[in-house]
């Protein structure tokens, strides 16, 4: 080989080494990530017992979820039950979760909403109140599935599969805003299905009400009996058509407050004596009961108390007008 071709190998060399190095550097400044899957958040699922999400500057307005024993509350909402699914949900995406870096740089922060005063932060901590993560979450990314988040003392930008800013309905709120409970909490007040509901009782003043779903024989010896709903009690007085009372038992299973509240109103307004209660039974013979109290303000809200739970609940005055009011008014 002659010395020019050894001198034209050896330019070629250097211009493809100066390509890649523009190249990096052009990726680099464009955010596109060096490696597809960048993001792994190292903490033992099994171990995490408290969450918090919460701004910097307004913790108040922020939830938290703590486990007690083997079901998690949400602390910040008077110990309340949580939805357990979906808090477990939150804790195996964080442990799952992936992503590329899109910058490391401080500097870039605030271009993607991860500063520690304008971030959506999520700590998590395991029973001796050890820290296992703390991660501040950002705005979300293009397609509104994914979101910018950052490890605490990391200057790693990463833009993450999952939208966990939407998950707590944080997006373009204000930070002073508390974030909504509601979703997270188990606000169904009855665990028995309507298809198996086979009894309900309603104490409706001074007044009880009994319905059962009964077996019809078919006039058909061949067919097999159908069910239908029919009123045991008050004998006397007007009877409720059976779609009513279908009506009714689907109301009952579907039934979900709108809140909870401070569980001091156990015994006020009338709960300590309820006028109105509402029992229904399953065909393996689980009962659920729930009592309602008289109105608590001026828009007629009220107050639940489920047998067999702290918690005191909230519903709405159409709630209780669909339970006690409309199915038990006569036709003119």
């Amino acid at each position: 080989m002659n010395k020019k071709m050894i001198y034209i190998l050896a330019t070629l060399f250097i211009v493809l080494l100066a390509v890649s190095y523009i190249q990096k550097g052009f990726d680099r400044a464009t955010g596109t990530p060096e490696t597809l899957d960048e993001l792994k958040l190292s903490f033992d699922p099994d171990s995490v017992t408290g969450i918090n999400v919460f701004k910097q500057h307004y913790p108040d307005s922020g939830l938290h979820f703590q486990k007690l024993e083997t079901d998690w509350v949400v602390a910040s909402e008077y110990n309340a039950p949580a939805k357990q699914s979906d808090v477990q949900k939150l804790i195996d995406d964080l442990r799952n979760a992936s992503g590329s870096v899109r910058g490391e740089s401080a500097d870039l922060f605030a271009d993607f909403e991860i500063t520690d005063e304008k971030a959506l932060q999520i700590e998590f901590y395991d029973s001796a109140r050890n820290k296992l993560l703390h991660l501040y979450v950002g705005k979300g990314g293009g397609t509104g599935r994914e979101c910018f988040i950052r490890l605490a003392g990391s200057p790693k930008i990463y833009l993450a599969g999952e939208n966990f800013i939407s998950r707590f309905a944080a997006w373009n709120a204000p930070p002073e805003r508390k974030l909504p409970a509601d979703r997270w909490l188990e606000l169904k007040l009855y665990d028995i299905d309507r298809n198996n509901m086979t009894s309900i009782r309603i104490l409706k003043g001074k007044t009880a009400f009994e319905f059962a779903n009964v077996e019809i024989p078919s006039e058909d010896t061949l067919s097999a009996p159908s069910k239908a709903w029919i009123q045991i009690s008050p004998e006397k007085g007007s009877k409720l058509e059976e779609s009513k009372i279908r009506g009714l038992a689907s109301a009952i299973s579907g039934l979900r407050a709108k809140g909870v509240v401070d569980p001091a109103f156990k015994d006020q307004f009338g709960l300590s004596n309820p006028r109105n209660i509402i029992r229904a039974g399953d065909m393996t013979g689980k009962e659920a009961e729930i009592a309602i109290s008289d109105p608590v303000n001026v828009d007629e809200e009220r107050y639940v108390i489920v047998k067999g739970r702290d918690s005191v609940y909230k519903i709405d005055k159409s709630t209780f007008e669909r339970l006690l009011v409309e199915p038990f008014k006569t036709n003119k």
